[in-house]
């Protein structure tokens, strides 16, 4: 058996819940666009949900019904290497 992992969500529509602003730099479509090189809030590269809501979500249209493995979320880290001792790891919850 092989596992091919496939970002079905490259390049497609995304929309966001409660952006952190309604401008380009935190559109919900950064998340999906491939980019990935600059992970600060605003590199124009991640999306960010306001933080004066309790609610996150966000969508992504695939086209058509998927079969869907698992899905990675990658989260900002302002340019620093993640882990168990980065300030951002306190604030997020996982699913």
């Amino acid at each position: 058996m092989h596992c091919f992992i496939e970002n079905l969500a490259l390049g497609k529509s995304a929309w966001q819940l409660y952006p952190l602003s309604n401008d380009e730099k935190h559109s919900a479509n950064n998340a999906v666009d491939g980019r990935k090189s600059d992970l600060s809030e605003l590199g124009g590269e991640c999306t960010a949900s306001s933080v004066r809501r309790t609610t996150a979500m966000w969508w992504v249209d695939l086209g058509t019904l998927q079969s869907i493995h698992h899905i990675i979320l990658q989260y900002s880290t302002g340019n620093q290497v993640w882990g168990n001792f980065h300030p951002s790891v306190k604030r997020h919850h996982y699913i």
